[in-house]
């Protein structure tokens, strides 16, 4: 698996690139019944962008590290409840605190409630040591349109969405200040 999430400041008339965070791991997972386990090896790295770095002039650090995610879940029906934890063990810079603790639930409805369109939602409160593990939580609750046949697994979802916490962006785990916001979203799954 693999990623990357970009942070822009859209009060720019630039709309300057801040922050780019990339991932890229090896999960191996295993189902059994209504349990599911998953072990997640991966890589983070995270990279100032270069109007910020312009504009800013932050005091740049080297932010990297490989960690091991474990994380079980139980899905008796159309909910699902997780409960996980983490631990950092080769970073940069050396003084980053290496555990995390994470749980969350989530609702995939089977009725559509507005046309096609099946309830979706979820809950996802998180905790690092960094933070003194002061909880960070997202949600999101929308509707999700299945394609034909429903078998593909294909689908989209519209997302009311929010986060209140502290900056999940890597340069800025530093910054000891809380940030929140709500939006929207919009995501395809093929």
């Amino acid at each position: 698996g693999g990623g990357l999430l970009a942070q822009f400041n859209l009060d720019t008339s630039s709309k300057d690139l801040l922050n780019t965070d990339y991932f890229a791991g090896v999960p191996f997972s295993y189902q059994r019944g209504p349990l599911s386990y998953r072990a997640y090896l991966y890589h983070q790295s995270s990279h100032l962008g270069d109007e910020y770095l312009l504009h800013a002039e932050p005091r740049r650090v080297e932010f990297s590290y490989e960690a091991l995610s474990v994380t079980g879940s139980y899905e008796p029906n159309e909910w699902r409840g997780y409960l996980g934890g983490e631990v950092i063990f080769r970073k940069e810079p050396h003084d980053l605190k290496t555990l995390t603790a994470q749980a969350g639930i989530e609702y995939y409805g089977s009725s559509p409630l507005w046309e096609r369109g099946t309830p979706v939602g979820g809950l996802d409160l998180k905790s690092t040591e960094e933070h003194h593990w002061a909880v960070n939580a997202s949600f999101a609750a929308g509707l999700e349109f299945r394609g034909d046949p429903p078998g593909l697994n294909r689908y989209i979802r519209v997302m009311l969405e929010g986060y209140k916490g502290f900056n999940p962006h890597g340069q800025f785990y530093t910054e000891h200040m809380r940030i929140g916001y709500y939006g929207l979203g919009v995501y395809w799954g093929f």
